[in-house]
């Protein structure tokens, strides 16, 4: 496992769950509660996001056997699903697409909805997770991708946490401008993934 791998792990994990991002979706939730419910509400969405990324990456590899899934098919739609979420950053405010009419009174819904998914633990996320999965069967591999998993989660919390405080710092155009070069990086990442996809495949052929 090189150097090149575990940073790429790293980035790319920490990019498509983008902590700040989830600043203008969390704001005005949050407003609606007391600091302890806040708390419990942080708490309990990066438990339910920590599970679902947990499952997948669990059940990743037994899916790609009974199915029959070719880790270079996996991570071409990974690279995809990657390049699409990169690009709705750059080109818009993604996390600001969800009306106040998902805002709920109950800590437990908006818990699930919007911020374990799809903030948190969205479709990125977890094809990113099954993307780096089919990269091979060792064990440290699996753990590097749960310790970035677990890191980012634990940067989102925070994040959610002291949400007025980074809002405050870097203000509305600043979150935007730190959104699209985030933005800009996932799109990058995901056009090289689908282009060792493609070159990986065209080897088979030959």
């Amino acid at each position: 496992m090189t150097v090149d791998y575990i940073l790429t792990v790293f980035i790319t994990i920490i990019t498509v769950v983008d902590p700040l991002g989830i600043i203008p979706v969390f704001l005005p939730i949050a407003n609606k509660f007391s600091s302890n419910s806040r708390n419990q509400l942080i708490i309990k969405s990066t438990l339910i996001a920590f599970f679902i990324g947990t499952i997948f990456l669990i059940l990743g590899k037994i899916l790609f056997y009974y199915l029959k899934i070719e880790f270079y098919s996996l991570n071409m739609v990974g690279g995809i699903l990657l390049f699409v979420v990169g690009l709705q950053m750059v080109r818009s405010d993604p996390r600001q697409t969800i009306s106040n009419d998902t805002i709920l009174s109950e800590i437990d819904d908006v818990a699930v909805f919007p911020l374990a998914i799809p903030m948190l633990s969205g479709p990125g996320t977890i094809a990113t997770l099954l993307m780096f999965v089919s990269k091979n069967n060792e064990i440290s591999n699996y753990l590097l991708i749960f310790a970035a998993m677990v890191i980012s989660f634990f940067i989102a919390a925070l994040v959610m946490k002291y949400c007025e405080f980074f809002s405050r710092v870097f203000g509305k155009t600043g979150m935007n401008i730190i959104d699209k070069v985030m933005g800009i990086i996932l799109c990058a990442l995901a056009v090289q993934f689908i282009a060792n996809s493609l070159r990986t495949y065209i080897q088979t052929l030959v």
